[in-house]
């Protein structure tokens, strides 16, 4: 829509049809998009005097900022996450003590994937907290017959392996803070870090078993 709006100026504003007519689609869906846009700061909405009876016609046009965001739009890169991840892992190897920022950052994540404590959540088995979470976090977990959990996929795999000492400590202490926060602080967790090919595995423990 940004794209389409910036052949048009503010004295020949693009009208309903005219979008529809270059980006199909149904009229109503093309004005739900205009209106979230203008209300974004994005677009700007005109009238157009047509000079005859009844309702005139709204004209848009993109705003300065608007022009601005498809500048950017058309000649940036976007930044994939694992090279801003990459950059994080590298500035904190560099440190006196990368792992106690690893497991502080670890911590910080959980608190903004889990959600707050519940009874529900308190009676949650820690595997199952776990394997909600990894999902949610998109590690493609499988609980395997030994008790283990696979870790299939990574979304930071190539900054995992360049620095494994860094992201697999963070992610460890991910589920060690959402297990603490659930009401299942007695139970260990320990992330080793590609011990198999195509998957790293989560362990854990009770009391019971240790």
């Amino acid at each position: 829509m940004l794209d389409a709006l910036a052949g048009y100026e503010p004295e020949g504003p693009a009208t309903i049809g005219a979008l529809v007519e270059t980006l199909g689609g149904h009229p109503n869906t093309t004005r739900a998009h205009l209106a979230r846009l203008v209300d974004d700061g994005l677009v700007a909405r005109t009238t157009i005097e047509a000079g005859t009876r009844g309702r005139p016609a709204l004209g848009h046009h993109l705003t300065e900022r608007g022009r601005l965001v498809v500048e950017a739009l058309r000649t940036s890169r976007p930044v994939s996450t694992d090279e801003l991840v990459t950059a994080m892992a590298e500035h904190l190897a560099g440190t006196a003590d990368p792992e106690v920022h690893a497991r502080a950052i670890g911590r910080r994540w959980a608190g903004q994937l889990s959600v707050a404590p519940s009874p529900e959540t308190r009676a949650t088995p820690p595997i199952d907290l776990v394997v909600g979470l990894l999902t949610t976090a998109g590690f493609s977990p499988q609980v395997e017959p030994d008790g283990d959990v696979a870790l299939r996929t990574c979304p930071v795999l190539w900054s995992a392996r360049a620095h494994p000492g860094v992201l697999c400590t963070m992610h460890e202490e991910m589920l060690r803070a959402t297990l603490e926060r659930s009401g299942a602080a007695d139970t260990e967790v320990r992330l080793v870090p590609f011990a198999r090919e195509g998957a790293c595995l989560v362990r854990l423990s009770s009391p019971s078993v240790r």
